[in-house]
């Protein structure tokens, strides 16, 4: 399994862009590279485990909407990620479990606030046996 994500800057936003084996290794990687925002992943414990499944029309509407879900329930839940594990069942849904704690200000450090995910320069594609994707976080 290779998979690799890393941010870069865009005006008043920060960009994931991520490449993987398969699209299941993408939304991993996109979703690791969110959870490393909210919380450096290396100081959550993976004391706990959540389930979301998540339907959309197309491989990028599925990062979004994946990503977005993600985002919310690590808000509405107040909780941190360590580890995501996403099987793809066909090319717009997909399963996750996610593994992680909920927050601890005494060890978490909690990274910028996270607004929302968007479509700006949204892009999922499979080239040259690859999968490649990019996102946009608002902050």
């Amino acid at each position: 399994m290779t998979k690799h994500c890393e941010t870069f800057e865009h005006t008043a936003d920060v960009g994931l862009q991520a490449w993987a084996d398969t699209q299941a290794e993408l939304y991993e990687a996109l979703a690791e590279g969110l959870a490393d925002l909210v919380c450096p992943r290396e100081l959550v414990k993976a004391a706990a485990t959540f389930e979301m499944d998540v339907d959309s029309d197309d491989a990028e509407l599925l990062a979004v909407d994946f990503l977005a879900k993600m985002l919310t329930f690590i808000q509405t839940e107040r909780v941190c990620i360590c580890d995501v594990r996403v099987r793809c069942d066909g090319p717009s849904r997909l399963s996750a479990v996610l593994r992680g704690e909920p927050i601890d200000l005494d060890r978490h450090v909690l990274g910028e606030e996270i607004k929302a995910v968007t479509y700006h320069m949204l892009e999922v594609v499979h080239r040259d046996g690859r999968w490649n994707g990019r996102v946009l976080l608002d902050l």
